[in-house]
C-alpha cells in the first residue's frame, strides 16, 4: 500500500490543473464576472462588444454558475 500517497499527488495535481485550464481558458468573462450575483448583491457587466452596461441578479447568477459547471464537465469528458 506504499503507492497511495503517490496516487493521492497525482490525483490532486491532475485536478487542480484541471480547475486552473477550467478557470482561466474554458470559462469566459461573463460567467466569471456573473457566477457570483444574487438579487441582495447584484453585479454589473459591461460587454466588451457594445459597451452596455448590464445588472445580473440571482437567476443570471445561477445561470452562470451552471453554464460554468456544463463547460467543467464537457472539459473532463474530452
Amino acid at each position: 500500500m506504499t503507492h497511495r500517497p503517490a496516487v493521492f499527488a497525482a490525483l490532486l495535481g491532475l485536478t487542480r490543473a484541471g480547475s486552473a485550464i477550467g478557470d482561466f481558458w474554458v470559462q469566459n468573462d461573463f460567467c466569471a464576472r456573473v457566477k457570483g450575483a444574487s438579487d441582495e448583491h447584484p453585479v454589473t457587466f459591461k460587454d466588451p462588444v457594445t459597451e452596455k452596461w448590464t445588472t445580473h441578479g440571482t437567476a443570471d447568477g445561477r445561470a452562470a454558475c451552471l453554464h460554468h459547471c456544463l463547460s467543467m464537465g464537457v472539459l473532463g469528458t474530452v
